[in-house]
């Protein structure tokens, strides 16, 4: 079986790369010999850690180009078209002799930062040709929103029509759409794909040594609103966050710090750990853990080594729920909130905008007090999950024909 993908994969996102990783997992248990071609951002990188062929989802973003009205008018006529069409031509053979083009998982349906020329355009591009060609189009447990441009709604719209099998890693992403008028009658809600990553590539989990219980903090780059980023907030969101390991360390914590995107939150990171030094917070071990993450496996070794995660990154949420950890979400997107919610957890989900370190704390309280409880009650959970999802790749796939050793996690 010949199988493509699409989606922002080789950027630095490694709960993308786990998105990636997991469904190629899935893919060699139902068809050990299937041959794979990946659509992404940079193929270099995907190529590296995947060890699949990748191809370029775009040759130029016009998102990108500044100047005058005029400056970008000569630019799209001369330069932007016709190379285009020449990747449209490109993209035709690659296309062609694949059985299945999937768009995988990630939060890839929207035109945050992009506009309609970005993700949905090129997303158009690919499922638009695959389907023309008679290839078979599936959008494989995506996440949905913000879609904000009216051409991005009708972009969006024609790609999820050129498929044949549709489905959302939420219901809030379900409505999105339907929102958007697309009719979901004959679609489905299935988990995040991430949920079904091997278990042989999860680590052992690795209880705290000292006296001291270690809990899992995951920054991120957190601005406010989108459309309007605001660095009072930003600073405020890490005063904050900062006021609260101090009170962790007051009560027996470690912290170890993780991150969800290695472009964005390597540097919030090194800023966090400025202004703990600046309040006179240890930023040392054993009381402050901060180890680079280049690999999935990195940032799941971390979480391994943590009792509880707290963070605004989606993916660390999930690659701690899978590893039996109990989460709080601090939220800033419906993804998060319908990821907690599904497990029962919608108590532990605190808004990230005006985060309060009281409420924080108050928290994290309750669920320290129910850690016990609550352990096997997500394990459960996970395990729905997955027999969810094998359900999912059943339906593509047929029953599942040999279980073949998957590799050991590098990626």
């Amino acid at each position: 079986m010949r199988v493509s993908f699409y989606g922002n994969f080789g950027a630095g996102n490694l709960g993308n790369e786990c998105t990636l990783q997991a469904i190629i997992e899935q893919i060699l248990q139902y068809q050990p010999d299937a041959q794979m071609l990946c659509f992404c951002t940079d193929p270099k990188d995907v190529q590296a850690r995947h060890h699949i062929a990748a191809l370029p989802c775009a040759v130029v973003r016009m998102g990108s180009w500044g100047g005058s009205s005029l400056r970008r008018f000569l630019r799209i006529l001369f330069r932007w078209i016709p190379l285009e069409i020449a990747h449209w031509v490109r993209c035709i053979g690659p296309l062609n002799r694949s059985d299945m083009f999937i768009i995988a998982g990630t939060g890839i349906v929207n035109d945050y930062l992009t506009g309609p020329l970005g993700w949905p355009y090129e997303m158009f591009r690919l499922s638009v040709l695959a389907a023309i060609l008679r290839t078979k189009v599936v959008f494989l447990s995506v996440g949905v929103g913000p879609i904000h441009h009216p051409l991005s709604r009708w972009i969006i719209k024609r790609s999820l029509a050129a498929a044949s099998f549709r489905s959302y890693r939420d219901q809030a992403s379900r409505d999105y759409v339907e929102k958007i008028g697309f009719d979901t009658s004959r679609d489905h809600v299935y988990p995040d794909v991430v949920f079904g990553l091997s278990q042989q590539n999860l680590p052992q989990q690795i209880a705290a040594t000292g006296e001291r219980r270690i809990v899992g903090l995951g920054l991120k780059d957190y601005y406010g609103s989108p459309d309007s980023p605001d660095a009072g907030t930003h600073r405020q969101y890490l005063r904050t966050t900062a006021e609260f390991i101090s009170w962790l360390h007051a009560h027996g914590y470690s912290v170890r710090l993780l991150i969800g995107d290695m472009q964005y939150d390597n540097p919030v990171i090194s800023e966090f750990v400025r202004l703990l030094g600046e309040l006179g917070i240890a930023t040392q071990e054993p009381l402050l853990m901060v180890e680079s993450a280049h690999t999935v496996a990195d940032v799941l070794r971390q979480i391994a080594q943590t009792e509880a995660v707290i963070s605004a990154r989606y993916h660390n949420l999930v690659m701690a729920l899978i590893q039996g950890k109990p989460v709080i979400a601090l939220s800033d997107h419906a993804k998060l909130d319908s990821v907690v919610g599904d497990f029962g957890l919608a108590k532990y989900r605190l808004p990230l905008e005006n985060l309060r370190i009281d409420a924080l704390i108050e928290r994290f309280r309750e669920l320290e007090s129910e850690r016990d409880r609550l352990k096997p009650y997500v394990r459960a959970g996970v395990d729905r999950y997955r027999h969810e999802l094998d359900q999912q790749y059943a339906a593509l796939f047929g029953e599942r024909r040999v279980a073949v050793p998957t590799a050991p996690l590098t990626r």
